[in-house]
């Protein structure tokens, strides 16, 4: 388990420096915002007024509460994972929509598009880097989407208790103490790119079969980085299990186990957790797994929003079957059966429920009808 790559600290000198820095981004900012469009006459003068007077202000706060302390900077590895994942998958779907739009502009704008009706004219490839562009915008869409249905979803799971975010609301907002669920993440995203799709006339189905891949892919970096952040843990497992991980003193499960007198005995005396399944490998196998099912996949849909639907379903099932391995209870349980050693029901397990009955219900509107089964059916709507 490695939870920081680089232990940087940051030297009281620098984060001066810094501090001075960001008073004068601020200020420069606001002060164009006050300007307003900078072909307009006069706009250096209504520029530099204000941002010299914030910019003095700012700096004399810096001032005021100089010298800083060195801070820690730690490179976690969980963030770099998921950095990691969410670049490459918006990569690789940044070149497939610009490959697909290229041969057919309907595989990612609505035939009605003005957009697509303009790039038209001056050729496939201007069709295909507009509807790259559109997909990198959209991209900082779902980024938003995914971070705040998240956040919102393990909040609402844990909301009550004495330790919940009912009882302390500040918490809420102290987002660098940790606290996403994928489900949550994937359904903002989806609900942003909905609305990024409607307002500019894109073919959501067909995003979402070029996206769904990437999903799958980033989804698989973002379960190694909770190895190395020591969370999202499995059972107890056997001594023998090759795959077995124990997680050392002051890991997550370690701390959780600790309060379970039925492990703490073994805990103090060895230093480290029982050897409990890789459920973080399970799933991150089984999300790659996935990806290179979809993209095999993709290429022999039959209709737009196929791609999609598979996921939805598969990654259902994989969900639900690795739910029955994990250990951290705290994760959110809407009932314990059985109850010494619960296989049912976590909020993940409704969710996926949820994600199956949704796949069956889009595949039973959005296939083909038997007059035309042969042919994809382009989207008419998002």
């Amino acid at each position: 388990m490695h939870p920081y790559l680089f232990p940087w600290v940051l030297p009281s000198g620098v984060l001066e420096a810094l501090a001075y820095l960001a008073a004068i981004a601020v200020a420069a900012l606001v002060a164009s915002w006050v300007a307003g469009p900078r072909k307009k006459p006069g706009f250096w003068p209504r520029f530099f007024v204000p941002f010299l007077v914030l910019a003095g202000v700012g700096a004399t706060i810096v001032k005021r509460n100089a010298p800083f302390e060195p801070q820690p900077l730690p490179l976690h590895t969980y963030g770099l994972m998921i950095a990691l994942g969410f670049l490459t998958a918006a990569h690789l779907a940044g070149r497939q929509s610009q490959r697909l739009a290229a041969v057919d502009g309907t595989a990612f704008f609505l035939p009605d598009s003005p957009v697509l009706a303009r790039t038209r004219k001056e050729g496939a490839d201007a069709v295909g880097r507009a509807a790259r562009q559109h997909f990198l915008d959209l991209v900082l869409w779902i980024f938003v989407g995914a971070m705040i249905g998240a956040r919102v979803l393990f909040i609402v799971v844990n909301w009550s208790g004495p330790d919940g975010y009912g009882a302390n609301p500040a918490r809420i907002f102290q987002v660098w103490r940790g606290g996403l669920v994928f489900y949550g993440g994937f359904i903002g995203a989806a609900l942003a790119s909905v609305l990024y799709a409607r307002k500019h006339r894109l073919n959501f189905r067909a995003i979402g079969d070029i996206a769904i891949p990437g999903v799958a892919l980033g989804h698989f970096f973002g379960r190694m980085g909770c190895i190395s952040a020591g969370c999202c843990w499995g059972k107890v497992c056997s001594e023998n299990f090759f795959l077995g991980i124990r997680f050392p003193e002051g890991a997550l499960a370690y701390k959780e186990m600790l309060s379970d007198p039925a492990h703490q005995d073994y805990l103090l005396a060895h230093g480290h957790t029982p050897p409990l399944h890789p459920t973080q490998l399970y799933e991150g196998m089984g999300e790659l797994l996935l990806f290179f099912l979809l993209l095999a996949f993709h290429k022999r849909k039959r209709f737009h929003g196929q791609v999609l639907i598979a996921w939805l379903a598969l990654y259902a099932v994989l969900r639900l079957s690795i739910e029955t391995f994990r250990g951290d209870w705290g994760r959110g349980m809407l009932f314990s059966w059985p109850a010494d050693d619960p296989l049912l029901l976590s909020t993940s397990q409704t969710v996926g429920i949820g994600m199956l009955v949704t796949a069956l219900v889009l595949y039973l509107l959005w296939r083909p009808k038997p007059a035309a089964a042969e042919a994809p059916q382009l989207a008419k709507s998002t």
